[in-house]
């Protein structure tokens, strides 16, 4: 695309306003999960968080409804109070007040426990290239229609022949513009718009031939990302009868930052 957007959403009388590149890969009216995702979890983290730092441990999305690219408000709702450990119920409403997304949101209170991280057993940086040094995905395949979402991502795969492919795949994602216009790009922002690709980059099945869908993410993190890229490793199983599961472990150049699993619905295209 020419020119970046400000943002995925801006805030707009209460409501939150996509912008057109939050359009998923088949359908210019309805969003990729990535950015709906995204703005559900920076809601949750920062819902009448001014007592003290949380940290967004558990992001579980279920996808109702299609999520139009139209305005979309987010009810929010403490389900479970407490000093140390809350969880945050957030359902999203299109323009006529259906509901389309229902999320819940564990968070934890960031407390100094005296540990000594540099003690502690920690998986090291990923044994693989680095996005530095590797080619940046063109956006060159087709689609029916012109916004996408990946238009804003930097897309890097360690190995080019295993994400163009079947099966399997390591690849870095770098987002390129905030999730809410006019703020800085959070670290959840990154993580949680990645999280929601391991379907996409190690798809098992010909997207010609199968679907391959998920009504739902979850997102569970021990850390946020440190720097700008978050690495999917990715792997997807798909059964017979209809269903399957996708799964990535998320990770930044510093190393392991938690786990992404979809369910899936696996059906021939029609």
């Amino acid at each position: 695309m020419e020119t970046m957007p400000a943002g995925l959403f801006a805030r707009e009388s209460g409501r939150f306003v996509p912008d057109p590149v939050c359009a998923g890969p088949w359908d210019p009216g309805a969003m990729h999960g990535g950015p709906i995702a995204a703005l559900v979890g920076r809601l949750i983290a920062e819902h009448e968080a001014d007592d003290g730092d949380w940290f967004l441990s558990r992001l579980t999305v279920e996808l109702v409804r299609p999520v139009p690219v139209k305005p979309v408000s987010v009810r929010l709702e403490i389900r479970r109070p407490g000093r140390r450990l809350q969880l945050i119920d957030a359902v999203v409403l299109d323009p006529d007040g259906v509901e389309v997304l229902v999320a819940r949101g564990l968070r934890l209170r960031w407390e100094d426990n005296g540990l000594d991280e540099e003690q502690l057993a920690h998986p090291n940086a990923p044994d693989i290239a680095r996005p530095d040094g590797l080619s940046s995905y063109a956006h060159t395949h087709e689609r029916p229609f012109g916004n996408f979402f990946m238009d804003v991502l930097d897309v890097r795969a360690v190995d080019e022949a295993e994400f163009v492919g079947m099966g399997p795949a390591q690849v870095w994602f770098k987002l390129l513009v905030p999730a809410l216009a006019g703020e800085p790009v959070h670290p959840l922002d990154r993580v949680l718009t990645a999280a929601d690709f391991p379907n996409g980059v190690s798809r098992i099945l010909d997207p010609l031939e199968h679907q391959f869908i998920n009504p739902d993410l979850t997102v569970s993190l021990h850390r946020y990302p440190e720097n700008d890229w978050v690495l999917l490793d990715g792997v997807s199983h798909c059964r017979r009868g209809g269903y399957g599961m996708a799964q990535c472990i998320l990770s930044d150049k510093g190393g392991h930052l938690g786990t992404s699993v979809q369910t899936l619905l696996v059906a021939a295209a029609r």
